[in-house]
């Protein structure tokens, strides 16, 4: 992404650059060589820190997603007196440090993390080993007390289902949910069929965010106003909302798959 940009600064003729970082502070000084260029710049989706000049940041409402998620559990666990959990992430990104400051803000302590947060990099396969090593390190009674299972990403819940699918130990599976976060159509399909007792709920974040980075943008560039997103504190915020198969929840599976929202997403891709 560095090479990237100086080469789109030393070609010239540039009104504005859209900068989705891999890394914020990775790209600290190079976003800093576009502002000092005089190109405008939009960031989407992860942040640089404490960084001035931006036309605007735009993202997905991380910490409103954490919100929903822990206010979900916490009512859709209101009869239990004690709810042990794992948290599965997917990097240390301000994606993930928001999504888990949203949560940890509103659930309530009878919620406890039973091992150290797994970290993913956003993998379906690093999160299938991950789990399939927790239930092979754990008695029968530890998986047994499992209730719940927190991720940031579908991906991660398709190999977190793989592992729990393939368990053939002595230990029952009591996992009552899983939560996530995406909307992705083969991670529900994948609770369709799956004869686990476990329910999802997933709250909406998909590739076709992007199209409000652009969006943002070309309004900018043609002084026109943008409405997309919510301005919230000097940041465009694309708001969210829940999918589940286990009640309480924006929407179920079919009334999703029906919506104007998933047909805008799956006419760019299969995501």
């Amino acid at each position: 992404q560095i090479t990237s940009i100086e080469n789109l600064l030393a070609g010239g003729d540039v009104d504005l650059i859209m900068l989705w970082p891999m890394e914020g502070e990775a790209l600290r000084s190079a976003a800093q060589s576009i502002i000092d260029s005089g190109v405008e710049l939009v960031v989407y989706d992860r942040l640089i820190s404490n960084f001035e000049g931006l036309v605007g940041e735009i993202m997905g409402d991380n910490v409103g997603i954490g919100k929903m998620m822990g206010e979900y559990i916490n009512k859709y666990y209101a009869d239990m007196d004690s709810v042990q959990y794992l948290r599965f992430v997917g990097d240390s990104s301000t994606v993930t440090s928001q999504r888990n400051e949203g949560m940890d803000e509103v659930i309530e302590p009878k919620f406890k993390q039973v091992a150290n947060t797994f970290v993913t990099d956003w993998s379906t396969e690093t999160a299938q080993g991950q789990m399939e090593d927790w239930l092979n390190a754990h008695t029968v009674e530890e998986i047994e007390e499992l209730d719940l299972i927190v991720t940031h990403d579908d991906e991660i819940v398709d190999g977190l289902m793989n592992a729990l699918e393939a368990y053939s130990g002595p230990a029952k599976i009591n996992i009552k949910l899983i939560t996530s976060v995406g909307g992705r159509e083969d991670t529900l399909v994948k609770f369709e069929n799956t004869k686990l007792p476990v329910k999802f709920c997933t709250f909406y974040f998909a590739p076709s965010f992007i199209r409000e980075a652009l969006r943002l943008s070309v309004a900018h560039l043609y002084g026109e106003e943008y409405t997309g997103a919510n301005l919230v504190n000097g940041q465009y915020l694309i708001p969210s909302f829940s999918i589940s198969n286990a009640g309480d929840a924006t929407y179920d599976f079919e009334e999703y798959r029906n919506s104007d929202i998933y047909k805008e997403r799956y006419s760019i891709g299969k995501f």
